[in-house]
């Protein structure tokens, strides 16, 4: 696939974006709203302890799926998704920070890989894994797996939307295997994918592939956030 050159640019854009937008809010994770006046910069610490610019786990993780999709030449073949699993299991070992539901996914499926006498854990010990811890734990949700989202849509941009909502499912549920967390990372995908084709954002765009219960739960729930985004614009603005 050929791409002009703001389209190159919008390629770049959603990879330094992604980067730099984790690193600006390491330092204020699960800290209270700020106010609109409050200045934010790279000020680092954070649950890791980050260093100012430092990124966070998610980018640590979108990296190893951009690799992996790059070496298989954009196939999410079982090369590149065991790929995925064994490099997230190296990092996880010495990283800073690591989502509580990864971390745990990820610790059952070297135990697995172990007791079968295996160096590393792979694709099935990963989804084994993340579907035992929710039938133990009765949740699996969280943003976990959608803040590693941006590579897919990026090697999925010559793919059909389907294509790119499957695989978006696929690379979620290696570590969370809630079909809503599924969900979302397949519509922030495509949402994604549009963006870089076309210059416009529409997080709408996917929901044409669920059924029509569940695009109208989440339509629903754009709806709220938009409208308690444009509350809060409003009352800051007065």
């Amino acid at each position: 696939m050929k791409f002009s050159s703001d389209m190159k640019d919008r390629i770049c854009g959603v990879l330094t974006g992604m980067a730099a937008g984790d690193a600006l809010g390491a330092g204020y994770e699960f800290g209270p709203p700020l106010p609109a006046d409050k200045p934010v910069a790279m000020i680092g610490g954070g649950l890791g302890d980050f260093a100012p610019g430092e990124w966070t786990d998610d980018t640590s993780m979108a990296i190893v799926i951009a690799r992996a999709l790059a070496n298989s030449g954009g196939q999410l073949d079982a090369g590149a998704s065991d790929y995925m699993v064994r490099q997230w299991a190296i990092w996880a070992k010495d990283a800073p920070d690591v989502g509580t539901q990864t971390r745990a996914v990820l610790g059952a499926a070297e135990q697995t890989a172990r007791a079968n006498k295996r160096d590393a854990p792979n694709t099935q010990d990963a989804v084994a894994a993340a579907t035992a811890i929710h039938r133990q734990t009765g949740r699996s949700g969280g943003n976990g797996s959608l803040m590693r989202t941006a590579p897919i849509a990026l090697a999925y941009l010559d793919r059909t939307p389907d294509e790119t909502y499957q695989a978006a499912v696929e690379i979620s549920k290696l570590t969370h295997f809630d079909d809503e967390a599924a969900e979302a990372c397949a519509l922030w995908t495509l949402a994604v994918r549009h963006a870089v084709l076309s210059a416009e954002l529409d997080i709408r765009v996917g929901l044409p592939l669920l059924n029509p219960e569940r695009a109208l739960a989440w339509e629903r729930r754009i709806q709220q956030a938009e409208e308690k985004a444009h509350a809060i614009s409003h009352i800051t603005a007065g």
